[in-house]
C-alpha cells in the first residue's frame, strides 16, 4: 500500500472515510486571544461542515473554559502584583 504520508509524519485517520489525513500543526492555546483565533476557526469550520456542529459545539465549550482558565490566571497575576505594591506601601 502506497501513502502519500512522510514515513514517521504524525497522521490522523479520519472516522467517517478512514483515510489518512495529515495531523494538524500544533495549535497555540497559551492567552484568550490564542483561544479567541481558535474558536473562530472551530466556528468557520462547523458553518462550511468541515467538524459535525456537535463535535464543534463540544470543541467550543472547552475553549470556553481554556479561556476562563486563562482569565483566572491573569486576574490572579494581576491581583498578587497589587498585593505587593501595597505591602510594600504599608512598610514604608
Amino acid at each position: 500500500m502506497k501513502n502519500s504520508m512522510k514515513e514517521n509524519q504524525p497522521a490522523t485517520i479520519d472516522g467517517a472515510s478512514l483515510h489518512v489525513l495529515p495531523t494538524p500543526s500544533v495549535i497555540h492555546l497559551k492567552t484568550a486571544d490564542d483561544v479567541r483565533l481558535e474558536l473562530g476557526k472551530v466556528y468557520r469550520d462547523m458553518r462550511q461542515g468541515r467538524i459535525d456542529m456537535a463535535d464543534g459545539t463540544k470543541l467550543a465549550y472547552v475553549l470556553g473554559q481554556l479561556n476562563k482558565a486563562i482569565e483566572t490566571g491573569v486576574i490572579e497575576a494581576r491581583m498578587e502584583s497589587l498585593e505587593r505594591i501595597l505591602k510594600g506601601r504599608k512598610t514604608s
